[in-house]
């Protein structure tokens, strides 16, 4: 060896090389020795694994469960503190639960085992408010826990709540009747209802407004009844949105979305009196009868076809229970005179005449006809 020629000394990096080479080289070593019978021992164990799990009933599994009911809760309590809920939850039905559920109840697990519930007393103002929504399973023994809650949070728009008494129900007639009937006077089951809701809205209602339509009315099913919605107007005549409104019978509790109306259908018939069979007696002498008239003209009676049949025919007349004596009269002699009225009619338009005759001396009365028959008879 020359002197020159010294040992050398690996650098330290190539000594950090050559060590990480014989980590890995014994590694590999180690796991290549036997190889297959250690493949074999893993797939072993995985497989013992899978049969503990199945034979492990009781062991917790993930099931993502869809279409859970939501109840909304406290309506009332947020009423009590002075707000109500306007929009929001009309789209809110259903929610998606992430559940763990033991395996042995896995596939009978169903949405109906899980509640999802909307608290509204968690509500404390106005305007936008975002709500979260809980949910349980109604026995975790059997159903489990429930681990997450998609899309948990709604928003709704609140404003005050306000009550209003005594609002006036008015029915409005419309259409035309489709015959000659007569109706009676209509009646309702609520008169007045009590109204409460969003405040914006419930101070504008000056009345509950019932659309009745008569085209619809016929005497073969008389008494007519309907069972009709309603709305509400301003004072203006305004129709209001009532969506967020209740309605109850005024002093009651139960809500009402309909109000019931009722009214009879009656046939018709108009009948005159034959008025030479109003008077009796013959007016002093030198005078004669210029005239009798009768107020009402004709008496309008009400009722079935069959109690009307009478009345229906040409030249049916109604007579009074007495006459007027006109015995030695001179002057114009006037009486109310009361029907004989027919005890089976639902209606009759007058139950009296008054009758006035009309006598003048005998040659003003000639005068009279004399001219009438001139302009007759040209």
């Amino acid at each position: 060896m020359m002197k020159n020629d010294v040992p050398r000394t690996p650098a330290p990096e190539q000594e950090a090389a050559v060590q990480k080479k014989s980590i890995w080289l014994r590694i590999w070593q180690t796991v290549s020795h036997n190889w297959g019978w250690k493949l074999t021992s893993v797939l072993l164990a995985i497989a013992l694994w899978g049969v503990l799990i199945t034979q492990d009933t009781a062991l917790p599994r993930d099931k993502v469960i869809d279409n859970v009911r939501v109840t909304v809760t406290n309506a009332v309590t947020l009423r009590n503190n002075g707000y109500i809920v306007v929009s929001g939850l009309d789209d809110l039905q259903t929610v998606r639960l992430r559940v763990r559920v033991p395996q042995r109840n896995y596939t009978t697990a169903t949405s109906d085992n899980y509640t999802a519930r909307l608290d509204l007393s968690q509500i404390q103002d106005t305007g936008e408010q975002t709500v979260k929504i809980t949910a349980s399973s109604s026995n975790s023994t059997q159903y489990g826990t429930v681990m997450e809650v998609y899309e948990p949070e709604v928003t709704l728009r609140v404003e005050e709540y306000s009550a209003l008494s005594n609002v006036p129900v008015e029915v409005r007639l419309t259409g035309e009747l489709s015959g000659d009937y007569f109706v009676s006077s209509l009646t309702r089951s609520v008169e007045a209802v009590d109204v409460s809701g969003p405040k914006s809205v419930v101070e504008k209602v000056a009345r509950c407004v019932l659309d009745y339509d008569q085209s619809t009315l016929t005497p073969e099913r008389s008494p007519n009844s309907a069972s009709l919605p309603f709305y509400f107007e301003d004072a203006t005549g305004n129709r209001l949105d009532s969506e967020n409104l209740t309605v109850t019978p005024r002093g009651q509790s139960t809500a009402i979305q309909r109000i019931s109306v009722s009214q009879e259908v009656y046939y018709l018939a108009r009948v005159g009196m034959d008025t030479d069979a109003l008077i009796v007696g013959e007016p002093a002498e030198g005078y004669a009868v210029s005239s009798i008239r009768v107020t009402p003209e004709t008496i309008t009676l009400a009722g079935s076809q069959v109690a009307l049949a009478p009345y229906l025919t040409e030249g049916a007349m109604l007579y009074p229970y007495e006459q007027v004596n006109i015995s030695g009269q001179s002057r114009t002699v006037s009486q109310l005179l009361y029907l004989n009225t027919p005890g089976n009619v639902e209606y009759i338009s007058n139950t009296a005449v008054q009758v006035v005759v009309t006598i003048l001396p005998q040659e003003f009365v000639n005068m009279a006809s004399g001219a009438a028959d001139t302009e007759q008879n040209p």
